[in-house]
């Protein structure tokens, strides 16, 4: 595993955050009014692979939050404004567990369950049936209901 930025943040209260690659920008912006009702020690934490998540990240960053983004490819080769300051600041880990260019299905899985597994509370926005999140929002529903939540 690769990391950059602040390991200290695995120690923090996180909420996994999940959206789907269809999200429309008005629900993006639902979820954006929703992290400004979020206690500001939450630190987020997930994937934030698709362009809703990448949204949320940076918003969060913006606006002098806490992340920690799980990669499941190698640490990128630049990073915004944001993210730099954020660094610098302490506020962003960033973590990679596979040396690739690209996410697959299986490294995607494999962040997924580790951004669920060390969270206190797991969002899950605008997702389908025919989704690749509704698998694992059914079986962690099935498994940690009270602390599941879906915004759609």
């Amino acid at each position: 595993m690769e990391n950059l930025g602040n390991k200290k943040l695995w120690h923090e209260p996180k909420i996994a955050v999940f959206l789907s690659r269809k999200a429309k920008r008005e629900f993006v912006q639902k979820v954006l009014e929703w992290v400004k009702e979020s206690p500001s020690e939450v630190c987020f934490t997930g994937p934030f692979h698709s362009q809703a998540e990448k949204c949320f990240l940076h918003y969060v960053l913006q606006n002098g939050g806490k992340a920690i983004w799980l990669l499941g490819k190698s640490l990128p080769e630049y990073l915004s404004r944001e993210e730099d300051r954020a660094i610098d600041e302490g506020r962003l880990l960033i973590a990679s567990f596979f040396h690739r260019d690209h996410f697959n299905a299986a490294t995607n899985r494999f962040v997924n369950d580790i951004a669920a597994m060390h969270s206190k509370a797991i969002l899950f926005g605008q997702i389908s049936y025919d989704s690749f999140l509704y698998p694992f929002y059914q079986r962690l529903l099935e498994k940690r209901k009270d602390d599941v939540k879906l915004i759609s």
